[in-house]
C-alpha cells in the first residue's frame, strides 16, 4: 500500500476528504501528487498527519506496511 492509499483510507475513516485534510494541515496539493506517485511524506509531515488523526507514528507506519 502506498502512502496515498493510507492517507485517503484515514481520511475516509474520519469522514473527511483528502483535500480538506491537506488544507487543514496547511500542506500543498503537491504532496498529494508526490504520494500518488509512490513517494512518502517527510518525517515532520508524517508527525502532523499522525497527530491530526490521533494515532501514533508507529500506527501510521504499520498501516503503510499493511500490518494493521
Amino acid at each position: 500500500m502506498n502512502f496515498w492509499q493510507v492517507f485517503t483510507k484515514l481520511c475516509n475513516a474520519h469522514g473527511e476528504s483528502a483535500t480538506c485534510v491537506l488544507s487543514k494541515l496547511e500542506l500543498s496539493k503537491g504532496n498529494a501528487n508526490r504520494w500518488k506517485n509512490g513517494g512518502g511524506p517527510t518525517l515532520a509531515t508524517a508527525v502532523k498527519i499522525a497527530q491530526y488523526f490521533n494515532i501514533t507514528l508507529d500506527e501510521l507506519i504499520a498501516e503503510k506496511n499493511g500490518k494493521k
